[in-house]
């Protein structure tokens, strides 16, 4: 069964809820911080100032996604924002190049604990708090004096309207989660931030499959420079952008019936008129997961894409995901899922 998240029951639809984040977090810090982290990441991390951020990602030198990342400016470097559990991996990605650069890469993960502050009046409930200044855009960010402890506030999209991110020690954290509650902000749970993060299409580690490209996920605009200088996996990027263009795209899927696929492996076809069973079947070899498939035009298709191709395109879904969202928003269950675009005409199974 898909998991609810109607309005009435997911509080980041009201007017503002709080949660506790698990958050992995990779500080860099010294002279050669910010030149040197940025010969790994998309996004052109020099010109920022202190207080500025950016999302970015890390890749491996074929250009294969290794992390989607918030990479923050900061006085003394860099605070690298990740999917929890992704500290070592990352901080192991970069170190295995630092040679003689003057700086410090940490797992601080441990250390920071992170609250979400998300909700149409998120901003007015933490300036009642004591918050005067609150950061305007995605990835800006403020220290500020909050409770008793210094906090780090990040504003952040894809959890919710006007989403904040509240960063401090264990304890402070604990502080400010109890005058939080104490004053009557209602608790979000991990599926009301699930539906939230897929209605705006953001990818998570399990949408981004082994030898994922960074414009398949649909963040060119906000994670990419096409201008920056040379970074590892840059080659692979600047070819797509120059070039050609990718063949797969995660995308947001929309069922036009309230009943979610089915939770096993029959193949479905995703048509206009809903959901129906395919003779054929489409899953990748050695993947397991349900398929469908969908001939869409731009705005005319149960499947939502992030970025669309003029053109009309075929689209062969693999739909290997178990929880489906329902949303008053939506005609039905909702999901994000990997789609491949193969020429018009071509068999379902060409993937």
């Amino acid at each position: 069964m898909p998991s609810r998240s109607d309005d009435p029951a997911n509080p980041l639809r009201g007017a503002a809820a709080w949660a506790p984040l698990d958050t992995a977090v990779v500080l860099a810090t010294g002279r050669d911080a910010v030149r040197f982290v940025d010969n790994f990441a998309t996004a052109a991390l020099s010109p920022l100032k202190a207080g500025q951020g950016t999302e970015a990602f890390f890749a491996d030198a074929r250009g294969w996604v290794l992390a989607l990342t918030t990479i923050l400016r900061t006085a003394d470097g860099l605070a690298i924002l990740a999917a929890p559990g992704a500290g070592p991996r990352l901080r192991d990605h970069l170190d295995r190049y630092h040679i003689r650069e003057a700086l410090e890469l940490t797992d601080a993960s441990a250390q920071v604990a992170t609250l979400l502050v998300a909700g149409p009046e998120a901003r007015d409930w933490l300036v009642r708090l004591g918050v005067e200044a609150l950061p305007q855009v995605a990835a800006e960010h403020i220290d500020a004096e909050f409770d008793g402890g210094s906090v780090r506030i990040v504003r952040v999209e894809g959890q919710g309207a006007d989403g904040f991110w509240l960063q401090a020690e264990p304890p402070v954290a604990d502080r400010i989660a109890a005058r939080l509650q104490a004053a009557g902000l209602p608790r979000a749970e991990p599926p009301d931030i699930e539906a939230m993060r897929i209605e705006a299409c953001f990818p998570a580690p399990h949408d981004m499959p082994e030898k994922t490209l960074p414009q398949e996920l649909g963040r060119d605009a906000r994670a990419i420079s096409f201008t920056k200088g040379c970074y590892l996996g840059q080659e692979t990027v600047a070819r797509l952008d120059a070039l050609g263009h990718v063949n797969r795209r995660l995308v947001l899927v929309t069922l036009d019936t309230p009943q979610a696929p089915p939770q096993h492996r029959s193949p479905s076809h995703m048509r206009a008129s809903g959901w129906a069973r395919s003779p054929q079947p489409a899953s990748r070899r050695g993947e397991a997961g349900r398929s469908g498939s969908g001939s869409c035009r731009r705005g005319r298709s149960p499947l939502r894409a992030c970025r669309w191709r003029a053109r009309p395109r075929r689209w062969l879904v693999l739909l290997a995901q178990e929880t489906w969202h329902d949303t008053r928003r939506r005609r039905g269950p909702i999901a994000l899922v990997h789609g491949n675009a193969v020429p018009r005409g071509a068999g379902a199974a060409a993937v």
